[in-house]
């Protein structure tokens, strides 16, 4: 979507809140304003809720990220099949967790288990590590109402997989770490 694209959303957000009340339609106000709020409500909640819990656990030594990885990238790892771009549209729910052996990727909720087996990366295969923000989207359609962060670990063989993530916390510092 363009920029023209957005601004024509943007001008529409702000017009329905700003118009309504301007017009006398308080009632229609109020639904739209309920309606706001019935559906970004949750979604902001529980992002807020898992970046919460994401940093408590970080603070207890915790060595686990959540994220997303696009799904042109998780296809190379995994066997999703034909229903994963319906499923995952907007890159595939991970955990990335520190072991002692190296960076341990595994599909998260219901989609993981033993069909899609964790695949960990060695220490020695990591050539380098960098994070910058993403906002509150990707270029592959990961869309979030908090900020993101996009964080990208480089292969030695020339690779690399990039996930996105609310909290990012340690997780650069742990691969530079361990793999320099």
């Amino acid at each position: 979507m363009g920029e023209r694209g957005r601004r024509g959303w943007l001008v529409l957000a702000v017009a329905l809140p700003v118009g309504l009340p301007l017009l006398a339609q308080w009632q229609a106000a109020a639904a739209f304003s309920g309606l706001v709020v019935v559906l970004v409500g949750p979604v902001l909640a529980v992002q807020w809720w898992s970046r919460r819990r994401q940093r408590a656990a970080h603070a207890r030594g915790v060595r686990r990220w959540i994220g997303h990885l696009p799904l042109e990238r998780a296809v190379g790892l995994w066997d999703l099949g034909v229903g994963a771009a319906f499923l995952f549209g907007g890159g595939v729910p991970v955990r990335l967790t520190a072991r002692p052996t190296g960076l341990t990727l595994a599909i998260r909720g219901p989609f993981g288990g033993p069909r899609h087996a964790p695949v960990t990366v060695q220490w020695s295969d990591i050539a380098g590590v960098r994070a910058g923000p993403a906002g509150r989207a990707t270029e592959w359609g990961r869309v979030a109402l908090l900020p993101l962060t996009t964080v990208t670990v480089h292969l030695v063989h020339g690779a690399a997989f990039v996930m996105t993530t609310h909290d990012a916390a340690g997780l650069v510092e742990l691969v530079e770490a361990r793999s320099g």
